[in-house]
């Protein structure tokens, strides 16, 4: 069963681009039902096109059998190319496609083969990629979730909203065969305990700062192969990575980062914490939602304060962002981190906590969900 996505529009106007429609994002995050949905929309406003499963039996298995397919769809069409990453030397095939122009492009695959900053520089300008998250708040509430409590518990996998009762098994499922099978397989982890290992340490501590030192003694790995473990956990959307507000580049890539899950509801089922930290956990909500509306983000931290987001976004004014997992009269302590983070960044204030709060100086404050539900 399809049910409808809020990125349908904004992606179906780009399959009428030039460039090629790269679909990126974790895995079972519902990239193959939405470029099916793309070629159904574009097949239902008088187009055609033709979709290939490329890891299914007969499917074209070499370039040139795939560009003979191709070309045997009329021009103008749209084709879907899933799991494009097992067609050997495909990136001449989709770049000969969009130098013609013959046809437009949607392609989609493994996480472990389509990242962004690759396909940029394989594909020169000629393709755009474009993330697909776990569904919105506002789309898992559609498709039948009750509350922001559901969503902390289900997450916005697509079968685990649909299927609730069953997602602690299917996150745990997707840990596994992201961490094996994308991480692991793309780094060419022989021994992939230490791999394992920290990913669950970094989803059982979100939005805690964990030093890269300790931790890779603790697990037994050096210090850059730590950094190249939560680079690979980072480029499979699996870990959510927040660095300091620093003003040297080289400062934020070395400095000590705090990790968020990109999806709640696995953080939740395979977390092996003792304690609940539900404050962290609603901070890991908001900070999804900043990332997809297009916010950079990192943390401020002072002597005796702390702000929890500096999201940054092209055209906009910087946010200073303060979460609060509660409800009432806010503590002084996180209007202090809020107001000296907006002093540090010269910018605007936002506060979001579980329920309504008095505006502290000014700074606007939302409730939760509220906020989760704006489009």
């Amino acid at each position: 069963m399809y049910l409808p996505r809020e990125e349908e529009n904004r992606l179906f106007k780009m399959t009428k681009w030039k460039e090629a429609l790269v679909l990126i994002g974790p895995r079972r995050g519902g990239k193959t039902s939405l470029a099916l949905r793309m070629l159904e929309i574009f097949e239902k406003t008088g187009g055609t096109g033709k979709y290939f499963d490329l890891e299914a039996i007969g499917a074209p298995s070499s370039a040139l059998s795939l560009a003979e397919e191709i070309s045997k769809v009329p021009e103008g069409g749209l084709i879907v190319l899933d799991e494009i990453q097992v067609v050997p030397g495909w990136i001449k095939v989709v770049r000969g496609e969009v130098e013609q122009g013959k046809r437009k492009i949607l392609a989609s695959g493994s996480s472990a083969s389509l990242l962004s900053k690759e396909i940029a520089s394989s594909l020169g300008g000629r393709a755009v990629p474009e993330t697909i998250f776990p569904l919105s708040y506002r789309d898992a509430k559609a498709w039948g979730l009750k509350s922001v409590m559901d969503y902390l518990k289900t997450g916005g996998y697509p079968e685990c909203v649909l299927r609730p009762s069953e997602a602690a098994r299917l996150h745990k499922l997707y840990l596994e065969l992201t961490v094996l099978r994308d991480v692991a397989a793309r780094k060419a982890i022989r021994e992939a305990k230490p791999l394992s290992d920290l990913a669950l340490l970094l989803l059982s501590e979100p939005g805690k700062t964990i030093s890269a030192k300790k931790t890779s003694e603790r697990i037994g790995i050096s210090q850059p192969t730590f950094r190249s473990f939560v680079e690979a956990l980072n480029d499979a959307f699996l870990i959510l990575s927040v660095p300091p507000f620093l003003r040297s580049p080289h400062e934020r890539i070395v400095a000590d980062a705090r990790h968020y899950a990109y999806d709640t509801g696995l953080q939740a089922s395979v977390s092996i914490s003792v304690q609940d930290d539900f404050g962290r956990r609603v901070e890991n909500i908001v900070a999804l939602e900043l990332v997809r509306r297009g916010y950079s983000l990192s943390y401020l931290k002072g002597a005796d304060w702390e702000c929890d987001f500096i999201a940054q976004k092209a055209g906009s004014p910087n946010l200073a962002v303060q979460v609060w997992g509660g409800e009432g009269k806010i503590p002084e302590r996180e209007i202090r981190g809020l107001v000296n983070g907006v002093k540090q960044i010269k910018g605007e204030g936002l506060l979001i906590s579980m329920g309504g709060v008095e505006t502290p100086f000014g700074i606007m404050a939302k409730k939760l969900e509220d906020w989760l539900l704006e489009t």
